[in-house]
């Protein structure tokens, strides 16, 4: 008998309940899109009712195609740069480290203190993992990554931005750029119109959390500062073989109007600097 911890987060952190559960229940299915064991041993740990989220078929996908695909990236990376170093801004109980650690990287788990506290229940830090119980948006994290690193760092901010408002989005970039020219930011974004039918949305319905930010192209992010440059993106259009998984009212939806494929996106983007030879090739394996 499992003794299961009752967890208390804020609005927007518990939510990192909804990418556990989804990357939890992914291997009952006939071709998992990624393995994920962890979050499934951490998940029967946790005293929280997910039953709410059993019908949320489309929401769980999409977490666990997102995490599979900046997974790649991740690799790709840590293949050009084995010590390289990776932030991983609102980590939440994400269980990244244990799927890709090589070994030599140098990881960062970064997330506000209520989310930090839950996650040292379930995950330690190491010599090469180290948790950071901080804001984003507050500066005083950066001197701990940059003394560990002198490369540009992969950072990724997986299910985090949409609830920013974009002049925080327009914050973290800046900072980003400004102190790790050359770096990478993996992440997703969401169009305005699902911004606006955020509480229609079959899992994040069950929270109060707030979506704040959708972008409708997200070339646009290059007009915000000459340094940024977008170098990959992935849309539900470019996962046509797990469409089938959606609910049939959604699968409808895409057939009468093929631009909602078009509505969430996986992007890549440069913040400054040259392309180098250790991360130009970061790509190459999405």
């Amino acid at each position: 008998m499992i003794n299961k911890e009752k967890i208390s987060l804020g609005a927007t952190q518990e939510t990192l309940l909804i990418t556990l559960w989804a990357r939890a229940v992914e291997a009952s299915q006939p071709e998992p899109i990624l393995f994920d064991p962890k979050a499934a041993d951490i998940l029967a740990q946790i005293d929280y009712d997910f039953e709410q989220f059993s019908k949320a078929k489309s929401s769980q996908m999409i977490v666990c195609l997102r995490s599979q695909t900046i997974d790649q990236w991740v690799k790709a990376f840590l293949n050009n740069n084995p010590a390289g170093t990776v932030v991983e801004i609102g980590a939440g109980l994400n269980t990244r480290f244990e799927r890709l650690d090589n070994g030599t990287l140098n990881w960062f788990d970064l997330d506000l203190p209520d989310a930090i506290a839950v996650r040292r229940l379930y995950l330690e830090e190491s010599d090469r993992r180290h948790f950071l119980s901080k804001s984003a948006l507050e500066p005083d994290w950066i001197d701990a990554v940059k003394a560990t690193t002198s490369n540009p760092p992969l950072f990724i901010a997986e299910g985090v931005l949409v609830y920013f408002s974009e002049e925080q989005v327009k914050m973290l970039l800046t900072m980003l750029a400004d102190n790790f020219p050359g770096g990478f930011l993996a992440f997703d974004a969401t169009s305005w119109l699902a911004v606006r039918y955020r509480r229609r949305f079959d899992a994040i319905k069950h929270t109060c959390a707030k979506f704040q930010w959708g972008i409708e192209n997200i070339k646009e992010i290059e007009a915000w500062d000459l340094r940024y440059k977008i170098e990959a993106s992935l849309y539900l259009s470019d996962f046509l073989p797990y469409l089938r998984r959606f609910s049939w009212g959604d699968r409808l939806l895409f057939a009468l109007m093929p631009q909602l494929l078009q509505m969430y996106g996986i992007h890549l983007v440069r913040l400054g600097g040259s392309p180098s030879a250790n991360v130009l090739s970061i790509t190459d394996q999405s």
